[in-house]
């Protein structure tokens, strides 16, 4: 078992849970109810779903690749690639839309997940 791709399914799990469990009341719930469009709401929802899905998948991704080695390069790196997108969303909408990237902070941790899928790992002398 890799520790470091298992804490990377770890922490894109903890960050699917933030997600809900934060994101829910504080992002989601507020969008449905500013929205009244259903063609609108029904975007969000699936937007919003997808997202969630994502983070599910992605963990039991890197789960997988933390216990078969023979998966890491390319199951680790298309989920470590799609974490650096995320980060870069979230980063360059920070200092595109709000001049600034700590009230969206989630380029953070998607930049640690992606750092621990992609470094390198030690071979054997």
């Amino acid at each position: 078992m890799s520790p470091r791709l298992a804490t990377a399914a770890a922490l894109m799990a903890l960050t699917g849970v933030i997600h809900v469990g934060m994101g829910g009341p504080e992002v989601y719930h507020p969008l449905l109810a500013a929205t009244p469009d259903p063609v609108l709401t029904l975007y969000l929802a699936l937007l919003w779903h997808f997202v969630t899905a994502f983070f599910a998948l992605g963990a039991l991704a890197f789960l997988w690749v933390a216990r078969e080695p023979a998966g890491r390069g390319p199951v680790a790196v298309a989920t470590a690639a799609l974490m650096l997108a995320m980060g870069a969303l979230f980063f360059g909408f920070g200092i595109v839309h709000l001049g600034e990237v700590w009230t969206a902070p989630q380029w953070l941790i998607a930049a640690a997940i992606a750092a621990l899928a992609l470094w390198p790992t030690r071979r054997p002398a």
